[in-house]
């Protein structure tokens, strides 16, 4: 789903790009020592999403989340484009009323409305504060914003594109991880549609991913891949090895 998208579209394909570069990964995390074979999980596939009725596409993910919460498993999801992630907080706010949304993008996603628009990708963490508030949410390494975004930023509980300064005795035992890919730098992740120099390393964004593992992570998503723009396929590698590492943090 990537209906929104301001700029370059194609994360739809983000999904079987991830799935197929996994295939090349070995089981094993070097950075946790655990492997996947010791992990339970399985792969939904995909949701059919109408395209050109954003309202009715997030609705339906928003269900198809209460129906998953309510056989009590944890989701990992993939995008598509960040708006995604706005169902699956509202979905996961019914069954979890006390947790901290942890926020990795380059950008803050803080506007009120784009073009008139409110369920744009471009509104995503904003959505999502008004449902569980700006003392649960954590934004970083955004680098890309609006002057009233800024202003508002003042608002949550972090924003920075430093971890050391989060006032963890403020973050929930429960955190919900979302990693839109653009906050890595373009030269180490160029497939995907909104890129901004100056972002993270692999190495960076692992090791920050990594800090909340002491936590209870009971979702996550990894948005905003596409893989069109990238004929390397080395963006699509490093979407599945994130996700590889999320899996087992879980």
């Amino acid at each position: 789903f990537d209906s929104t998208t301001s700029f370059r579209s194609g994360s739809r394909n983000g999904p079987p790009a991830l799935r197929h570069a996994s295939y090349g990964l070995e089981t094993f995390s070097p950075y946790q020592h655990r492997d996947l074979s010791d992990v339970s999980y399985s792969d939904n596939g995909d949701m059919e999403l109408p395209f050109g009725n954003t309202e009715k596409a997030l609705d339906m993910i928003y269900e198809y989340a209460k129906e998953e919460l309510s056989k009590g498993r944890k989701l990992m999801s993939f995008g598509g484009e960040h708006t995604v992630t706005y169902p699956l907080i509202k979905a996961y706010n019914e069954f979890y009323r006390d947790f901290t949304l942890i926020v990795f993008d380059a950008h803050a996603d803080l506007r009120r409305d784009y073009l008139g628009f409110k369920y744009s990708h471009a509104c995503t963490t904003r959505l999502c504060t008004d449902i569980i508030g700006n003392e649960n949410t954590v934004i970083i390494g955004a680098r890309s914003y609006t002057a009233e975004e800024y202003e508002y930023s003042d608002n949550i509980l972090h924003f920075s594109t430093d971890i050391s300064s989060i006032p963890m005795d403020k973050v929930k035992k429960n955190v919900y991880i979302s990693v839109d890919l653009d906050v890595l730098d373009p030269s180490v992740l160029p497939g995907t549609g909104t890129p901004e120099p100056g972002g993270f390393a692999f190495d960076r964004l692992l090791r920050d991913i990594l800090y909340f593992r002491s936590l209870n992570i009971i979702g996550c998503d990894i948005v905003e891949l596409a893989p069109d723009y990238d004929h390397s396929g080395i963006s699509s590698v490093t979407a599945a090895k994130i996700a590889r590492e999320l899996l087992l943090s879980m």
